[in-house]
């Protein structure tokens, strides 16, 4: 990406973030939300990527995992990334497994069902590895019928779906299961549909806000 074309992008990002400054201030204070914006600029500044925030109405609309939230959830796992292989399920532009191979894990696999967002995911990943290698991966697919890899022992979801997807999607992450029993774990921020996991027989082992740690034993 070119110098003019990352200033523009992060100016519009900057832009976007101070529209929603007033609001997020509320509930997180000013400090938190500035502390926050910043975590979100620095990502791309720091490895030469796109995956700033599209507002709504773009083909491409979409908001990635702030770095922060990210590394503060996964203080509270109750499993130690170590090589373990991931799956993003609603990937957008690929943060996510960037941050994923950041934190430890061996293996990370985005699934995104738009092409537009498939193609930026995997233009970031490529940039991204050229400094810091790692199994990275797109697959542009519907998530709700992506079948889920053995080797796959934590998923994760920044609120990408309605109700009747991440049915779907707990349904092809327990169909895994039972061809290859394992322990599995969620690491799900936003998590607006939880009930599908729960119902599916994973237990709540860390609860705020705006995330959960969600765990199915062997």
């Amino acid at each position: 990406m070119g110098r003019r074309t990352m200033i523009r992008r992060l100016a519009g990002q900057a832009w976007m973030i101070a529209r929603s400054f007033a609001a997020a201030r509320r509930g997180r204070g000013v400090a938190r939300t500035a502390r926050l914006a910043l975590y979100e600029v620095l990502f791309d500044l720091r490895h030469g990527t796109d995956t700033s925030m599209e507002p709504p109405g773009r083909a491409t609309a979409h908001e990635g995992t702030n770095p922060l939230l990210f590394a503060e959830i996964l203080r509270h796992a109750g499993f130690a990334a170590d090589g373990r292989a991931l799956v993003d399920f609603g990937a957008g532009k690929g943060r996510a497994l960037m941050l994923a191979a950041e934190h430890g894990f061996g293996t990370a696999i985005g699934v995104e069902s738009s092409p537009e967002l498939c193609a930026i995911a995997t233009a970031n990943i490529a940039r991204y590895g050229r400094r810091r290698p790692g199994a990275l991966s797109v697959t542009c697919a519907d998530a709700a019928s992506f079948e889920v890899p053995p080797e796959v022992t934590v998923a994760y979801l920044f609120n990408p779906f309605g109700a009747d997807t991440m049915r779907a999607v707990v349904d092809r992450i327990r169909e895994s299961l039972d061809r290859a029993p394992r322990e599995f774990h969620v690491v799900y921020l936003n998590p607006r549909h939880a009930g599908p996991f729960l119902g599916a027989g994973f237990i709540v082992e860390h609860r705020r806000p705006d995330a959960l740690l969600l765990r199915r034993p062997r």
